[in-house]
């Protein structure tokens, strides 16, 4: 079974998540020994206590989601408020945390629920990753306490929205698993996938010998045309500010590749914070004396994230992006990552350079009772009709 199909549950076979008198069982089930709880902070309202557990839980989380991490977070939740689904320990301390809003589903008119990672343009462009953060181990624990919370005060949610889940990520298993075993319904959604690169899947001998041969005829035309090649890695916080600049005046030219739903303050605080914590990495690929590409990535756990790429117009018929991007390919690969997800928006066109394809899936998944799930079913439905006709 494809984890990208709906998982079908007959209406006999839902289990209804009410008890005798038609009360719900406790949001705060007790998973192993601790018994955990659920709250829906506001973004804009965070304490400093909050702040702190969410810095915790970023020390100790498992890999695979930088982009949630509290310092790289923060500054995107100003732009898009939001509420962080957050579970707790018995202690108060942060298992896992999610960013989530009630929104109308596209394609229904009628259908609204809980979804994940709402974060307006900024994750329609730039292609988030819609992964909680939570702590290693704690991903079965984490979606088990979330649901149950739903499930008890579902409100006027049809289901919980879940986008922009990697399939290879241990909590995308998790809520399917979780989901198989409880037997609730988990429908899919338009599934999407995006360039990638690992060292150990090469790309095919004969398109990389095309793809080198055509390279190296640009690069000699490119140096022709400005000067010699000449890359940079910009590595001391005193090389963020010039970064910036050099990078907004790109942008301002038209060149901009990958960061533009981000606000230039923004993009500015990321990347300080990632600098400081030895968590980005800033490079400049020049012509002569002429930036033709810049390109800046997040690094974590060995596993690279795509940030922000802009080019030179002027220099566009060149492709010089796709230079860079074979740098820092070689770059990668000596500093011994594991992946190298580029974040390209959803529907990019595939890079020949970057032949591995990560795939994503976008789940509907069953709240509430009986009656909650089957309009959540039909609504699904509908939309699969829709979408083949």
């Amino acid at each position: 079974m494809s984890l990208i199909e709906p998982i079908l549950v007959p209406p006999s076979a839902v289990r209804d998540t009410r008890m005798s008198g038609g009360e719900h069982p406790s949001p705060f089930p007790l998973l192993g020994s601790e018994r955990l709880r659920v709250q829906f902070l506001r973004s804009d309202r965070l304490t400093p206590p909050d702040r702190r557990r969410w810095a915790n839980l970023t020390a100790c989380a498992a890999p695979g989601n930088v982009l949630a991490a509290d310092w790289c977070l923060s500054p995107l939740l100003e732009d898009y408020p939001a509420r962080l689904a957050v579970v707790c320990d018995r202690a108060g301390g942060w298992i896992g945390m999610l960013p989530i809003a009630y929104e109308r589903l596209p394609g229904t008119g009628w259908l609204g629920g809980w979804h994940t990672w709402p974060l307006g343009a900024a994750h329609a462009h730039t292609g988030l990753i819609g992964t909680p953060l939570v702590r290693a181990g704690a991903e079965h624990a984490f979606w088990e306490a979330l649901l149950a919370q739903l499930d008890a005060r579902p409100g006027l949610a049809g289901g919980l929205f879940a986008d922009a889940l990697p399939l290879d990520d241990p909590a995308t298993l998790a809520l399917v698993s979780l989901c198989a075993q409880q037997g609730r319904a988990l429908h899919g959604w338009g599934g999407f996938a995006r360039s990638a690169w690992r060292p150990d899947i090469p790309a095919k001998p004969r398109a990389e010998m095309l793809m080198r041969s055509r390279m190296e005829e640009q690069e000699a035309l490119l140096a022709v045309a400005h000067g010699p090649l000449k890359l940079a890695f910009h590595r001391h916080a005193e090389d963020c500010g010039p970064w910036l600049a050099a990078f907004h005046a790109l942008e301002r030219g038209g060149g901009s590749l990958g960061a533009a739903p981000f606000a230039p303050a923004t993009l500015r605080s990321v990347i300080a914070a990632g600098q400081q914590r030895g968590a980005v990495r800033l490079a400049s690929l020049a012509a002569g004396e002429t930036i033709v590409a810049m390109a800046a990535w997040l690094v974590s756990d060995a596993r690279g994230y795509g940030l922000a790429l802009g080019i030179d117009a002027r220099a566009r018929g060149f492709a010089p992006h796709r230079m860079l991007m074979r740098r820092i390919a070689k770059h990668a690969r000596h500093e011994g990552m594991v992946q190298f997800d580029a974040c390209a928006a959803a529907g990019t066109v595939p890079d020949l350079m970057w032949p591995e394809q990560r795939r994503f899936a976008r789940f509907a998944v069953a709240i509430g009772g009986p009656c909650r799930r089957a309009l959540l079913a039909r609504a699904m439905g509908a939309l699969d009709s829709g979408a083949s006709a």
